[in-house]
């Protein structure tokens, strides 16, 4: 595989979290910089990326008769 560099610019306390963490896990912060960016780019399924969210919408109870038909359609409900 050929590798190119690319430079990034960032403030000094993200510099000082990408050190320690790469110390913690004894890589370089190129390593470390190198696995986030793959971790991001990664396709995953929807389900697996807002699967944390499930069961955290709150809806208020509906109030309008066209809202209560759509409610009682709502397999999910």
């Amino acid at each position: 595989m050929s590798t190119t560099t690319i430079t990034v610019r960032t403030d000094k306390p993200l510099r000082d979290a990408l050190a320690k963490r790469a110390k913690a896990e004894h890589k370089t912060v190129s390593d470390v910089v190198r696995e986030i960016l793959e971790q991001s780019l990664i396709e995953r399924p929807m389900a697996e990326r807002v699967g944390k969210l499930r069961g955290t919408l709150r809806i208020a109870e509906p109030t309008g008769a066209w809202q209560r038909e759509i409610r009682e359609r709502n397999w999910r409900s």
